[in-house]
């Protein structure tokens, strides 16, 4: 049973709802469905059979474990609470320790197991089985069904104990008597068989081995304790002692853990369309957007590439899906981030210290890479404000100034500083690297280019753009177009000629532009994506003239006819021609918007849905010089998604 009793939080449920959510910002459905799945086990964690667990999911530096650490602190569980990081799950015991202080503390008795970086716990490779350590599958089993063995350990204190009971025995049979725990008769044979020689105190179990024998108790006790205990022996007491610690560690120990909640948490940032990419440039919207419908069946589909069926099975239907930071949120995160280290530096400095709206953006745009979360802003922050303050300090050196403002007058910072009724105006340094400005002609080179994409995506093949880029900080990707996710929806036959024309539009946009002859090299990754699709859905998808499925080559293992080849090679080329054709007819009659959206591109480097509907719509879009703030419905990029990816 537990030695200890949990001392819960006198906070309610309400009052706790409240304190993450101001600490924790952007995930209010996160808490409240966090919150919920707790609640029945803080009120009857007593009552049930078996763990309960609940998954939370996300990418990374979203919050969750610092949102799980925050909810078992104002639970007031902190004590009642074993964390466990699942990327050392190969290393050797790392789960036997654990057991072993839930086996001392909370046997058969409530307690909160953390087990994070669950995805590092795979047992599934590109679909192929790997070798799983022990460790895990007796983790599988606490999960499951809340009962684990805990293996032996303690192997120096088990050859202690191996020794001391054989010695025990030779002194019983050679007429040693104990009373008491002590010697009290037979000493010269006791310190012959225990090899003390005159320099132990009469205890049955010499008095240096105390602390030994104590770290093998079944739970720990006090030196005292383990005193009063050994003066309760007697010759047979002190043996069937020593006998039944070697029982305790030389067989498996049942450990009950059905009493537990299960917080098991990781990355799954194959849940997140381009969540792999680390472009700055993306807008966070972007990804909130795409990720709205996730849902249960996402997250399964995500674990079962990973995991076992059964595996999934065992982690349960509780699952809680992280968003990834919106624009809001990142906004928020660095001013709260802020407030807090300029009232420290203002403590430091001795007079007040206060940044203007336009330094917090440019902190923002310049750490927000929207596939790694909270850190990369968090620590912008702090590196660039404490940089700030230490040039303002350095040029006051022994002057000291009434209170000083830091803003940004044409993209560089600017000290105000009022030093005895009169203002001093001193620039900064920008203490982190900045991007370099874009080479115009490779930047309307790439506006021109996304523009056709754009257009044809829009007008041939219907679908919605999230983000349109020009510019982007990729020595691999020069810009790209991102389209809303349309879940469920089948792909027709007659979509093949217009989504191929999306593909195309931006190829066809520099032939028109630029000419024949100046069609860049930029295009072979939509040539090869288009091809592929073309002949991917003739030969395979029976969008062709017959119903066949062709196999790729004579030779081909796979089935399929592999006759009549070159005939459905035709028919996908035809597709393509007929693309172009299509792509090309449509750019010319919108040629007056097509500028207007290289105009934009070039103007602002990227732009998010509100800029395009209207640039489509025909009204004016506002052009910024690039490297200014970006207004709300301003966005930026990823990997270029093309429109069947959508």
């Amino acid at each position: 049973m537990s030695t200890s009793k949990p001392n819960p939080s006198s906070l309610s449920p309400n009052e706790i709802r409240q304190r993450l959510r101001s600490s924790h910002l952007g995930v209010d459905e996160a808490i409240d469905r966090l919150l919920d799945a707790v609640r029945p086990w803080q009120l009857f964690g007593h009552d049930q059979a078996r763990p309960r667990v609940v998954g939370l999911w996300g990418m990374t530096g979203t919050g969750k474990s610092s949102l799980v650490r925050a909810l078992v602190e104002n639970l007031g569980l902190a004590g009642h609470t074993f964390w466990l990081d699942a990327g050392e799950c190969r290393r050797y015991n790392w789960l036997n320790d654990t057991l072993d202080q839930i086996r001392m503390h909370h046997d058969g008795d409530p307690f909160i197991l953390v087990i994070d970086e669950f995805q590092h716990a795979r047992t599934l490779k590109d679909g192929v089985e790997m070798e799983e350590p022990a460790e895990l599958r007796r983790l599988w089993e606490l999960i499951d069904v809340g009962r684990v063995m805990l293996e032996p350990g303690h192997q120096f204190g088990l050859r202690i104990l191996l020794d001391l009971e054989h010695k025990q025995r030779t002194l019983l049979m050679q007429g040693v008597v104990i009373a008491h725990g002590r010697v009290v008769q037979g000493w010269d044979i006791y310190e012959r068989v225990m090899g003390t020689h005159g320099h132990g105190e009469p205890w049955a179990i010499p008095r240096a081995l105390w602390e030994e024998v104590r770290d093998m108790m079944p739970r720990p006790i006090s030196m005292c304790a383990f005193q009063e205990l050994l003066e309760s022996c007697d010759n047979e007491g002190v043996l069937e002692l020593l006998r039944d610690l070697l029982a305790l560690h030389t067989a498996p120990i049942p450990v009950d853990a059905s009493k537990a909640l299960v917080l098991v948490m990781g990355n799954l940032d194959e849940l997140y369309t381009g969540g792999r990419d680390l472009l700055p440039e993306l807008d966070p919207e972007v990804l909130l957007d795409r990720s709205r419908d996730i849902g249960r069946t996402g997250i399964h589909e995500a674990l079962s590439a990973l995991f076992r069926i059964e595996q999934v099975a065992r982690l349960g239907i509780d699952h809680i899906v992280f968003p990834p930071l919106g624009s809001d949120t990142v906004k928020a995160l660095v001013k709260a981030e802020a407030e807090g280290i300029l009232a420290r530096l203002t403590i430091s400095l001795g007079f007040p210290l206060t940044v203007s709206q336009a330094l917090l953006d440019m902190i923002r745009q310049g750490s927000s890479i929207p596939v790694l979360g909270a850190r990369p802003v968090v620590a912008t922050v702090h590196r660039v404000l404490p940089s700030l303050a230490a040039q303002i300090q350095d040029r006051l050196g022994l002057n000291k100034a009434d209170s000083c403002t830091i803003d940004i007058v044409e993209g560089r910072a600017i000290a105000h500083m009022e030093i005895a009724g009169r203002t001093v105006v001193a620039p900064l340094k920008w203490p982190i690297e900045r991007p370099p400005l874009p080479d115009p002609e490779a930047l309307r080179r790439y506006a021109t280019h996304e523009a056709g994409h754009l257009l044809c995506g829009v007008r041939l093949a219907g679908l919605k753009p999230l983000q349109v880029c020009a510019r982007t900080s990729s020595a691999r990707l020069g810009g790209f177009v991102i389209w809303k996710n349309k879940p469920g929806k089948p792909f027709t036959r007659s979509q093949v000629v217009p989504r191929l024309a999306g593909i195309l539009g931006g190829w066809v946009a520099e032939r028109i532009v630029y000419g024949e002859q100046g069609v860049s090299t930029g295009s072979d990754d939509d040539l090869r994506k288009a091809t592929a699709m073309a002949l991917d859905l003739v030969k395979e998808h029976g969008f062709g003239q017959d119903r066949f499925f062709h196999a790729e080559h004579a030779t081909a293992s796979s089935v399929g006819f592999r006759t009549m080849l070159g005939a459905t090679e035709e028919q996908a080329r035809q597709c393509l021609q007929e693309a172009e054709e299509l792509a090309l007819r449509t750019i010319v009659a919108e040629r007056e918007l097509l500028e207007r959206i290289i105009e934009a591109l070039v103007g602002n480097g990227s732009i998010g849905p509100k800029a395009i509907d209207l640039i489509l719509a025909g009204e004016s879009e506002p052009i910024k010089r690039i490297g200014a703030s970006r207004s709300e419905g301003d966005a930026v990029p990823l990997r270029r998604t093309m429109p069947w990816e959508a």
